[in-house]
């Protein structure tokens, strides 16, 4: 099963790309989640890439390519976060159709900005392993610390008002293109990102069943 979840920062792509890798057993790849372990991994050397994250810029295409290169030649995944921009889309089918492998669905969660932004102000992350609560819809049961893992809760950077406000603006002029170029494939699928995550999750499983 090959899968992309796309969707604005904060949609709720990440938390329905986790459980459908979970339903199908097939492994989720979030791109930022990479980036992050890429950069820990060489610290030091990646003062700008840190930078153009954390201020809600899009990564250079080359460095992305290489992480998710391995995925896509295991010719199963669910990623979440990547394809960004329509070239990176044109890269990804062509790597596709030379394994012949073939994209299966495109699922496209939607949501509105003033909602996004009041979901991402009270957004934490785990610090072990990436679990993400809300402190209004989704708090853990102690303050800061992770319900899964018993790890520490952080704010990202990347997740306060004016970063979020620029990450929103690139994603509407470089990443909403591509439902387009995948509407014409005729694989997409859209759902509101609104509601009960399980009943969000149930019928993209439908749909995918």
């Amino acid at each position: 099963m090959r899968i992309i979840v796309i969707g604005a920062p904060g949609a709720g792509k990440g938390t329905q790309a986790k459980l459908l890798a979970k339903h199908f057993n097939v492994p989720h790849v979030s791109t930022g989640s990479l980036l992050r372990e890429y950069i820990e991994k060489n610290t030091g050397t990646c003062d700008e890439l840190k930078h153009v994250m954390n201020c809600g810029y899009l990564v250079d295409d080359d460095i992305v390519i290489g992480l998710i290169r391995g995925f896509v030649e295991d010719k199963a995944f669910i990623f979440d976060g990547f394809p960004r921009t329509v070239k990176q889309a044109e890269i990804l089918n062509e790597m596709l159709s030379a394994i012949s492998a073939p994209l299966n669905k495109v699922i496209y969660v939607t949501i509105d900005d003033d909602i996004i932004i009041g979901r991402m102000a009270g957004r934490q992350s785990c610090s072990s392993c990436g679990a993400i609560y809300n402190t209004k819809h989704n708090p853990p049961a102690a303050e800061r610390i992770c319900d899964h893992c018993g790890g520490a809760l952080f704010v990202r950077e990347d997740d306060c008002e004016q970063v979020v406000r620029r990450r929103l603006r690139n994603y509407y002029t470089l990443t909403e293109p591509i439902i387009d170029y995948y509407r014409k494939q005729g694989i997409v699928f859209e759902i509101s990102g609104l509601g009960c995550i399980d009943e969000i999750t149930n019928a993209v499983i439908a749909e995918l069943s």
